[in-house]
């Protein structure tokens, strides 16, 4: 029987994890007299996998976000910024307004019965010297426009550059990190970059240099061995200078240093070489995981606090059998999001919550035009198939009609008129991508 006590519920964050737990509370709660308050300091959802189509200028940024607030109208939703958590009063302190528009409003508090936490995570830069300052990163749609719109001012500067080396520096482009993030990036970014060096007759005589830059002895690690050397294989096909077991020690205004000493002049560094929990997660009382985030039992609630669940990048889920924990993917967070929200209805009905326990479909990667890779279960696939596997997939997975209609218009378009080679909107009145040197400071993946 359904509790006819009224239950305020809190959910911070409004990712994949945090909107997945509301929109199933909303689902489930739909007859009782539950309060659902969502509370993130953007008052939009990103679909995080189509940020590389806007590096890319083949869809719009507009088209990668949809608004909170259409979620459904039992969500009360509060755009603010996180300030404090009290995991044993499960209060939390929230500063209304924008905090990236500088408007922010008053303060206020919000008392939970139910308290999710779904805070994501932020770039980690690992500390190392000038990355922080020098690098642009892929976790905002103001990120993806400002790669977009650095690499065509680049190729507008070297056009008009007499001096042969200035013009190599000028035209060098590198991305730092080898797995899906890095390698999809550099893909869009090689692919934008040689189509329109085309547009520029002063440059017919001095291509683009696009490095990739890995730690490890092969990209995309979370693939099998054969999918990855086809992916290395297509990148160094299509340009794309593959440097494995290197590190980047450091970053610099027209230069990466690389261990060792040696040094690439370039004026655009990519970092997707690392994330780490949110800030916040370090202030909290709690046991925390092997990488930072909270860890929790197998049902995603926080030890010693009743009715405090976290899930996403900032938590750490136990795989059964105690080995590891989930990955910070799209694809768990979405299905973490939904059993939280069946485990707080469980428990307010006075049944025992469940575990979570998930094997993920697959894998897929874009490595360039119509070509990519994927593994979906234990099938491996490469090549155009793939890539259309990755967009059919990514498509029906984007959470509005509107959205996937104006996506899908955006392709059609690329098809049959090419791609944009125009400077994108971006957001100005803060860092593109939070990752000052301050912002590091405050810190100390995705």
């Amino acid at each position: 029987m359904a509790s006819t006590q009224s239950t305020h519920i809190v959910i911070l964050g409004g990712g994949f994890a945090g909107a997945g737990a509301a929109r199933e509370l909303v689902r489930l709660c739909d007859k009782e007299d539950n309060q659902i308050t969502l509370v993130d300091q953007h008052n939009y959802q990103l679909f995080t996998p189509m940020l590389t189509e806007v590096v890319g200028g083949e869809i719009a940024p507009s088209h990668t976000i949809s608004a909170i607030r259409r979620l459904s109208p039992r969500i009360s939703f509060i755009q603010g910024r996180v300030d404090h958590i009290s995991l044993d009063g499960k209060r939390v302190t929230v500063t209304t307004g924008d905090p990236d528009e500088g408007m922010l409003g008053a303060q206020r508090v919000l008392h939970a019965d139910q308290l999710v936490i779904a805070l994501g995570s932020v770039t980690s830069f690992h500390h190392i010297p000038g990355v922080a300052d020098k690098a642009l990163t892929i976790k905002s749609v103001d990120d993806a426009a400002a790669i977009h719109n650095r690499a065509l001012a680049l190729l507008e500067v070297a056009s008009a550059e007499p001096d042969e080396a200035r013009r190599r520096a000028l035209l060098t482009f590198v991305v730092g990190g080898g797995g899906f993030s890095g390698v999809e990036t550099m893909a869009a970014l090689n692919d934008m970059v040689r189509d329109v060096a085309g547009r520029y007759p002063q440059l017919r005589d001095s291509p683009a240099r696009t490095i990739l830059i890995h730690p490890g002895e092969r990209i995309l690690p979370e693939l099998g061995g054969r999918l990855a050397r086809y992916a290395q294989r297509q990148l160094e096909r299509r340009g794309v200078e593959v440097l494995l077991k290197t590190e980047i020690a450091g970053a610099g205004p027209e230069y990466v240093e690389l261990e060792g000493g040696k040094r690439i002049e370039t004026h655009l560094l990519v970092w997707a070489a690392g994330e780490k929990p949110s800030p916040l997660i370090g202030t909290l009382d709690c046991p925390r995981g092997k990488h930072g985030g909270i860890a929790v039992d197998p049902t995603m609630a926080v030890t010693g606090h009743p009715g405090v669940w976290a899930l996403g990048d900032c938590a750490e889920i136990p795989r059964r059998g105690g080995k590891g924990s989930y990955g910070p993917t799209a694809q768990n967070a979405i299905r973490e999001g939904t059993l939280v929200a069946r485990n707080i209805v469980a428990c307010m009905r006075g049944k025992q919550p469940s575990p979570f326990v998930y094997t993920p479909i697959g894998e897929l990667a874009v490595i360039g035009k119509r070509t990519g890779v994927a593994s979906i279960y234990g099938r491996q696939f490469s090549g155009p198939l793939a890539w259309f596997m990755w967009r059919t997939i990514y498509l029906a997975k984007m959470p509005l009609l509107r959205k996937r209609a104006r996506v899908a218009l955006d392709w059609t378009l690329d098809l049959l008129f090419g791609r944009e080679i125009v400077s994108l909107p971006v957001n100005r009145s803060a860092p593109a991508a939070s990752h000052t040197a301050a912002g590091e400071a405050r810190e100390g993946k995705g």
